[in-house]
């Protein structure tokens, strides 16, 4: 037996200390658990095929140096996109902290739990960082030590959040935690959601993002996270008033949704499971809202000889913003059923197959158990006049401690302190655009700074457009280098060439669009290469000469088409930013016309990202909006050819056939059906001709006018008509809006004070228009003399009988000559005695404006 010297002993007792320090749980290695790990392992490897040599070499050894359940499953579930936008480094500095949490704190959940809620590192699509090891160092390492429990740690944590972000509107593209804590302390419901998420798995809190895509009944959507706490999932909203788990904003409105959406990766048993990705799965959450209120909904697809048609896709559809939104699409089994768990909410369910399509409302109930019966044909969809209700549900606040307050106080002061600190740091002297420049950076400020230090007489008027949030992206500022900031200004100097003005004033609505490097909510593009020294984000290859806007695009589409392919299976995974996707060979549909809105804009041409499949939205020479086909090389329809449009002419009437102005309750949209989707066509934007006449001029074919408003925040109103554009020029439709939400306008419609033309109107505020014999108009007379009010009553033929303060406008028999369904309007008019006016309104008013 070998002696050791008592050096040798400390040395080994040392090494064998670290060892299990560094070891992780059985459940977490390959030897402990090695089912999971060769089918992790294999994922891994597979996950890596697409990435280039540099970046799977190094994962390669990460994987092979690091052969455990953690490694394989960073690799195996994040998506192979990520990992190609992603440094290596941090992917490593992300699994040395959940190892580290892993051997100090250990876990008594499941492995696929864990790693699926605690050690994922990405959120939504914001791009892969090093967060954890920077999470920690501000602050989450001193709540991880100091707390004992998990609801101790949930409640610092919501606190901590409050500290670090306020809301703010922004757009789509996602801000990494890192971006959100340590540069723009902004964010919007979903970087909400992101910091939450991604701060509660650093100190071992299982959370997951939840969402309601589209409300069902309001106009919107929103973002926020699910915290696994003792035992269950429970849901937080706003920070500053989480106290209490499963209370936020919107816990009285349960009732009114139809499905809540939580995302995970390897799902438990027990998940109600919709859709299923290679790296991700979509889990309906609405019994954790719901529970015992919620419904069981058993879908049956049918083909026309009523036969049961398998593998239907069927879209869970609410009205949203103008039509009927997809929340998810699901897939009918073998026998054509597929069943599911909805909310109270009313919504559509819309199926497709090889042509065919389908449409039915489920409407609100208390039912436990439904059933929808889907018959699929070739026909057109029915015509539909729907009431949608939305109920409400019982909820009792509960108030949270003083200390509570006090403690969300502290970290909004804390948020405050960081907010002046760009203001007084940077007011140095500097000239003042520039100085607001750099401040708009926030915790940005030394890119901006670096890009002032090399263009340090920077144009003041590009200056001036970056940092104008109503005209450009906030979040640029945010999160661009100074290279992409130096890419940006080059190309908006080219649209502000004095020897450019011709072109400058012909593009000048649309510059900002054109010079925007971020196409979709894909990662800000890197600078791709230097073109005489200068930084750009398009390769060389991008430029295509012609003289307009359709000899530009049909070479850069026809240049597309020769060097990429479209294949999703052989494509990188998710969103890629330019500098990524242009070393592809294969794209996704998606990322192929994220490319292409690229390509156009490259050249001079305004064009955004179409949701419509194979389309690109482009603004042509003669001010037209359209589509361009990609695939065809040539524009969906020929701006030039003014046969192949038509006009459709729409009607808006009352339940008593008085014409109806749209107030900002009501939208009415002109919409094509494909694939069970709804989408909006080319065209120009709907006109408002005056007196409830609105006007559509869209190409030939056929289309759904839709038609929906807000009757209040329980009900909504959704019709939709089929209208043939196919072999007509022009078409007149009358569409009756029920129940139409009234109320006091702010100001009044540019037309109605030219029926007091020729008027005299010396001395009266309040004017009601509508005739003698008309009811609801004898009803208000009758309200303004008991209130003793006086007022100027116009009609459009004289009474038979003398009317006190009664009189005939030419104006208004003009109008009821032109259209007689002016015969059965009444209107009230209110202005101030200098003779401003205060509103207006159609129909029978309980009281008047103060």
């Amino acid at each position: 037996m070998p002696k050791f010297t008592k050096r040798t002993l400390i040395f080994l007792l040392l090494f064998c200390a670290l060892t299990l320090l560094n070891a992780l749980p059985p459940a977490f290695t390959a030897k402990g658990n090695p089912k999971l790990y060769k089918e992790l392992h294999s994922l891994a490897l597979n996950n890596l095929k697409k990435l280039d040599r540099s970046h799977q070499s190094q994962y390669r050894r990460m994987l092979k140096n690091n052969n455990d359940v953690l490694m394989a499953y960073l690799l195996a579930y994040e998506s192979d996109g990520a990992l190609q936008i992603a440094n290596p480094d941090d992917v490593m500095s992300n699994y040395l902290q959940v190892r580290t949490l892993l051997n100090t704190h250990g876990t008594s959940l499941e492995p696929e739990f864990y790693l699926s809620y605690v050690a994922h590192q990405t959120v939504t699509e914001e791009r892969i960082e090093p967060y954890r090891d920077a999470l920690l160092k501000d602050g989450l390492q001193e709540i991880l030590d100091g707390s004992e429990d998990e609801m101790e740690i949930y409640r610092k944590l919501c606190q901590w959040c409050v500290g670090r972000l306020q809301f703010q509107p922004t757009s789509g593209r996602d801000q990494s935690p890192m971006d959100i804590v340590f540069k723009s302390q902004y964010g919007r419901c979903e970087e909400m959601q992101i910091l939450f998420v991604a701060a509660a798995r650093t100190v071992g809190l299982p959370a997951r993002p939840a969402s309601t895509p589209w409300w069902p009944h309001q106009d919107n959507n929103h973002a926020w996270a699910e915290v696994w706490l003792d035992g269950a999932w429970h849901y937080t909203g706003d920070m500053d008033a989480a106290y209490h788990p499963d209370q936020t904003w919107f816990s009285g409105m349960i009732d009114k949704t139809v499905l809540i959406l939580a995302n995970g990766s390897l799902p438990a048993e027990n998940d109600e499971v919709l859709r299923s990705g290679r790296y991700d799965c979509t889990i309906n959450s609405i019994r954790n809202y719901a529970g015992e209120r919620t419904r069981n909904l058993k879908i049956q697809t049918l083909n026309a000889e009523g036969n049961p048609l398998a593998d239907t896709s069927v879209g869970i559809l609410v009205y949203n913003w103008g039509t009927l939104r997809p929340l998810i699409y699901v897939k009918t089994d073998s026998a054509g059923k597929y069943t599911l768990s909805v909310g109270r909410g009313a919504f559509y369910l819309s199926a497709f197959k090889d042509g065919k399509s389908a449409l039915e409302l489920v409407p609100s109930s208390e039912d436990e158990d439904l059933y929808c019966q889907l018959s699929l044909s070739e026909k057109p969809l029915a015509d539909r006049n729907d009431m949608l209700f939305y109920p409400s549900n019982p909820f009792e606040w509960k108030q949270a401690p003083a200390s509570w307050d006090e403690g969300v106080k502290v970290q909004k002061d804390y948020w405050a302190a960081i907010d002046r600190s760009y203001a007084d740091r940077f007011g140095f002297g500097a000239a003042p655009k520039q100085e607001r420049f750099i401040i708009a950076a926030r915790g940005n400020h030394s890119q901006a700074q670096e890009f002032l230090r090399r263009h340090p007489n920077a144009d003041e008027n590009f200056l001036s457009d970056v940092v104008n949030d109503e005209k450009f992206d906030s979040k640029f500022l945010w999160q661009a280098n100074a290279d992409q900031i130096e890419a940006l200004y080059f190309e908006w100097f080219k649209y502000n060439d004095e020897d450019e003005e011709e072109f400058w004033d012909y593009y000048y609505s649309d510059m900002l669009t054109i010079i925007n490097p971020s196409v979709f909510y894909e990662e800000l593009p890197q600078v791709n290469n230097f073109q005489n020294g200068k930084p750009s984000i398009y390769p060389p290859a991008f430029y295509q000469k012609g003289k307009t806007v359709i000899q530009r695009l049909d070479k850069a589409a026809r240049w597309m088409k020769k060097n990429y392919k479209i294949n999703a299976a052989k494509a990188l995974d998710g969103l890629l930013p330019l500098d990524i996707a242009v070393r592809q060979k294969y794209l996704s549909p998606v990322q192929y016309r994220m490319m292409a809105t690229n390509l156009a804009r490259a050249n001079a041409i305004p064009a955004g990202f179409s949701r419509r499949p194979n389309l690109l939205n482009v603004r042509f020479d003669d001010d037209y909006y359209g589509y361009y086909d990609l695939m065809k090389c040539a524009p969906e329809v020929d701006p030039e050819d003014k046969q192949a449009f038509c006009t459709l002419r729409v009607l808006t009437s009352d339940e008593d056939g008085a014409p109806l102005s749209l107030s900002y309750l009501m939208n009415l949209e002109l919409i094509v059906f494909q694939d069970g989707a709804f989408y909006w066509p080319e065209g120009d934007p709907m006109q408002d001709e005056g007196n409830g006449v609105y006007t559509f001029r869209a190409p030939k074919g056929e289309y759904y006018l839709q038609a929906g408003y807000r009757v209040s925040d329980s009900q909504t109103a959704f019709q939709m008509r089929r209208v043939d554009l196919s072999e007509a020029d022009s078409l007149q439709v009358e569409i009756v809006l029920r129940e139409y939400p009234r109320g006091w306008s702010d100001g009044v419609y540019y037309e109605l004070p030219e029926l007091l033309d020729d008027l005299d109107i010396e001395g009266y505020s309040i004017f009601l228009i509508g005739n003698h014999d008309q009811e609801n108009s004898v009803r208000l007379a009758e309200k303004l003399r008991s209130l003793g009010r006086k007022f100027l009553w116009v009609g459009h033929e004289p009474a038979a009988q003398s009317i006190a303060n009664y009189v005939v406008s030419p104006t208004w028999k003009e109008w009821v000559k032109e259209d007689q369904r002016n015969r059965v309007r009444t209107i009230t008019l209110v202005r101030w005695e200098d003779g401003k006016w205060i509103g207006s309104y159609e129909g029978l008013w309980d009281k008047l404006p103060d």
